[in-house]
């Protein structure tokens, strides 16, 4: 069962990585760990391995925020 805290552990390495990018992809690996450490919540009772978790659940937030951009956004 992956918590809220193996999250973060990640989040914390995920950060410490992404602050080698350069340019664009700086300013989307930061967003990535952002999204990252607000992901909370039973769903993770799910998963038994935290970076499955992390690419789900980033990958979800992420297919939102473009659904609300085209204004197809169904919650």
């Amino acid at each position: 069962m992956v918590t809220a805290t193996d999250l973060q552990r990640l989040a914390e390495r995920w950060s410490r990585i992404v602050r080698h990018l350069q340019g664009h992809d700086l300013k989307y690996g930061i967003e990535l760990v952002q999204l990252l450490e607000r992901i909370q919540g039973p769903g993770l009772a799910y998963f038994d391995d935290p970076l499955e978790a992390a690419i789900v659940f980033t990958t979800i937030e992420v297919l939102k925020a473009r659904k609300k951009e085209r204004g197809t956004f169904d919650p």
